[in-house]
């Protein structure tokens, strides 16, 4: 009798579900996780990692799995959120000229960075605020402010946790983005996402690249590289958090809250973000 007692609480045991893994160990001061130096080569500046471990440790471990749901005019969109990843981190510095590669992935386990373009928005260039024009305005430069403003047409800065890779017309498709700070809560209301775009490929001529809605947009031919790299869970630092400007749509954390603010009540419901 004991025998079999014994047995069924092995089966038990081995039915029950396993503890999760404990939490990265960060030391943002040492630029390190879990004992191993990130960016050895110094890709990146050391203050904007060191701000993006610290948002990485209060932030991981907060996000569960779940489905979000955007309704627009006569479309629903549902994007799938999966917890923060641990192999992984990502840095986009939107002060480095957007011709030049800066959207940095660090591989956690070895520390190793992997550069990309990406754009930032029309209204964060130091050019100043831009009227819609045929085609994409070029960027002067980096980004000198953002906003999480719907119409802003602006970057957002801030931490996020890419979602799930949805069909675009361009496959494999594009990846959703949540943001989780106050400075870019309104994110996936703003429908603010990564995605390929061909002006993010730098003009033969000039060298120059265009801008975006706010989306982080990337070259074509990379778009399925940095999918793999975030999507499921991936951890995305967009900064530094200084170019944030305050407003009232900071900390608003769902669709009607974030649309009562936004600059064009006119616009309605966002539209869902065009393949490009």
């Amino acid at each position: 009798m004991r025998a079999l007692v014994l047995a069924a609480a092995l089966v038990l045991a081995g039915c029950a579900s396993a503890p999760p893994p404990p939490p990265p160990v960060v030391n943002a001061a040492a630029l390190t996780v879990d004992g191993v130096r990130l960016d050895p080569e110094g890709a990146i500046d050391p203050a904007l990692l060191r701000e993006a471990l610290a948002s990485y440790a209060r932030h991981y471990g907060t996000v569960r799995e779940e489905t979000r749901i955007f309704d627009l005019p006569g479309r629903r969109i549902e994007s799938r959120v999966s917890p923060i990843r641990r192999d992984m981190i990502s840095v986009v510095d939107f002060r480095i000229p957007a011709n030049r590669p800066r959207w940095f992935m660090i591989d956690l386990k070895s520390g190793a960075v992997t550069a990309f373009r990406v754009a930032h928005g029309r209204n964060s260039d130091a050019a100043g605020p831009m009227t819609p024009l045929p085609g994409r305005l070029a960027a002067t430069g980096g980004a000198v402010r953002a906003s999480n403003l719907l119409d802003s047409n602006e970057t957002a800065v801030g931490a996020y946790v890419a979602a799930n890779q949805y069909e675009d017309g361009f496959a494999p498709g594009s990846v959703r983005l949540h943001g989780l700070d106050e400075t870019n809560s309104c994110a996936y209301w703003r429908a603010l996402v990564m995605h390929q775009a061909r002006y993010m490929t730098p003009d033969p001529g000039n060298g120059q690249v265009g801008t975006s809605d706010g989306c982080l947009a990337v070259e074509v031919d990379q778009r399925p590289i940095v999918a793999d790299w975030i999507r499921d869970g991936g951890f995305v630092y967009a900064g530094p958090v200084s170019l944030h400007e305050r407003s009232v749509a900071d900390g608003l954390s769902s669709q009607a809250a974030c649309e009562a603010v936004r600059l064009k009540p006119e616009n309605g419901p966002q539209p869902a973000p065009p393949p490009s």
